[in-house]
């Protein structure tokens, strides 16, 4: 059974075990000089991932990237910018849910990225600060109006004698029997009792900061993600961690296949065959999106969309089936989404933080009726005191794109020792595919000659699909 560790081990997206030692580096794409943030962009992503090069925390591990490379979230003299994202998931390895939570968690990673970029690059920030101070030294400052008494029992310019005439009437007359049913006193009903405050001290200070941007986002990729395992005093956590980055060749790159014209970015070729796991236990390792290039040095995308399946032992196995495949279309969707996020992505990024402190010292004063007439006074003071720390986010992604030039890859399933059915699909995108779509509409919109039939174009057609499908014309 494949071990729980090489689940929570760590997923290098594009580099293989060793990533951070530039000779490794070089000898894997095939090259003689040192690593740099373009080889790691482009080189072929492996299925598996080293132990041996994880850290103990995300920290850590974005700390040994940026030695490496370069910092974190600083634009490069080449247009390279690096980005780092992390979330955790709500439930542990055992849930059967671990899998959808993996993938949710790493949305929230790249949500998160894509939203903190788009706010520093091109946010607005607003503030406002209020300070509120009130001292009463008075020697009355305990008393309180009698007038102001007569003002809070009086409602509607009625008195208050009146006020308990009209409620007793509707009392005698609805709740009367309930009450006593109830063991209700009546006299209690009959009773009465105005609250009265007012503020002798008040030492306040509010601020109030907002910021919002709204800004398009292309070619953002990941470059490295791994799940972490943290022990915490609430208990273990698990947290996927991402590394992404934008370049000028991205960019271009997610131009150019949202416009679904051809691209002057060349890379080295690479076989899908040794991108993708050859074990159906190496997906465990591998989730979000790649970039890479094909055999023909052409930039690709691949696409690890991945969820999870609950299955019953009392469910029926056409049940069982059906909700398997249910969930390997649902990572599916996954897997599209995030090209066509990679295409462009509209950000729309509200943020609020209000913080301050209020301290006052308040006299309460509260007066009983019995049977409209004033029966006692009760005074109280009291301080508060309160720190004001208040945060509120709120924000959309929103991407659209055409799926041409997509198509799936391999669809796997496995279930890890815990018992944990994970599944998932891997979509590229390619200029094959691209190419042989747009290839077969010219075949249909073309018009049959002589001695043919429409039926044999699409005929060959469909065949010609079908051998793009096969893994390894990617």
């Amino acid at each position: 059974m494949y071990p729980l560790k090489k689940i929570l081990s760590t997923i290098l997206v594009a580099a293989v075990s060793g990533a951070f030692s530039p000779s490794v580096m070089a000898q894997q794409i095939g090259l003689s000089a040192p690593a740099t943030p373009d080889t790691v962009v482009t080189a072929a992503t492996p299925a598996s991932a080293d132990a041996k090069t994880a850290s103990d925390t995300f920290e850590d591990w974005v700390v040994s990237f940026e030695r490496q490379f370069q910092k974190i979230g600083v634009v490069s003299s080449d247009g390279k910018m690096f980005f780092s994202g992390q979330a955790s998931t709500l439930t542990g390895p055992k849930d059967p849910s671990f899998g959808k939570q993996l993938a949710l968690a790493y949305e929230k990673a790249m949500f998160d990225m894509r939203a903190d970029f788009v706010m520093q690059s091109y946010g607005r920030i607003k503030v406002k600060t209020i300070r509120d101070i009130y001292e009463d030294q008075s020697t009355n400052k305990d008393d309180f109006d009698p007038a102001q008494l007569q003002n809070a029992a009086a409602q509607g310019g009625g008195r208050l004698e009146e006020l308990f005439d009209k409620a007793l009437t509707v009392l005698d007359k609805k709740l009367d029997n309930e009450l006593v049913a109830q063991g209700v006193p009546v006299d209690q009903v009959k009773r009465m009792s105005i609250e009265q405050k007012k503020v002798t001290y008040k030492n306040n200070l509010t601020k109030e900061i907002t910021k919002n941007a709204f800004r398009s986002m292309q070619g953002l990729v990941p470059v490295q993600t791994k799940i972490f395992t943290k022990n915490t005093p609430n208990g273990t956590l698990v947290i996927v961690g991402v590394i992404a980055v934008q370049s000028e060749k991205t960019r271009q790159f997610a131009q150019d296949i949202s416009r679904k014209t051809q691209t002057l970015v060349k890379g080295d070729p690479k076989k899908l065959s040794d991108i993708l796991p050859k074990e159906k236990s190496g997906y465990l390792d591998e989730i979000g999106l790649r970039y890479t290039y094909d055999e023909s040095g052409r930039p690709m995308l691949i696409s690890y969309g991945r969820s999870s399946v609950t299955i019953a032992p009392d469910m029926q196995a056409s049940r069982a089936f059906q909700s398997t495949q249910n969930a390997k279309s649902i990572a599916r969707s996954l897997a599209e989404a995030s090209i066509a996020e990679f295409m462009s992505t509209n950000i729309n990024i509200n943020e609020q933080v209000i913080g301050g402190s209020a301290e006052q010292e308040l006299v309460t004063q509260v007066t009983n009726f019995e049977n409209g007439t004033k029966a006692n006074v009760q005074k109280n003071q009291e301080v508060v005191a309160n720190t004001i720390s208040k945060i509120i986010k709120s924000g959309t992604a929103t991407a659209a794109a055409d799926l041409r030039g997509t198509s799936p890859v391999d669809v796997w399933e496995f279930k890890d020792e815990l018992g944990v059915l994970h599944v998932g699909t891997v979509v590229a995108w390619t200029y094959d595919q691209l190419n042989n779509v747009n290839a077969i509409d010219a075949q249909v919109n073309r018009k049959p000659a002589e001695g043919t039939t429409p039926d044999g174009a699409v005929k060959d057609a469909s065949r010609s699909s079908k051998i793009i499908n096969k893994a390894n014309d990617f």
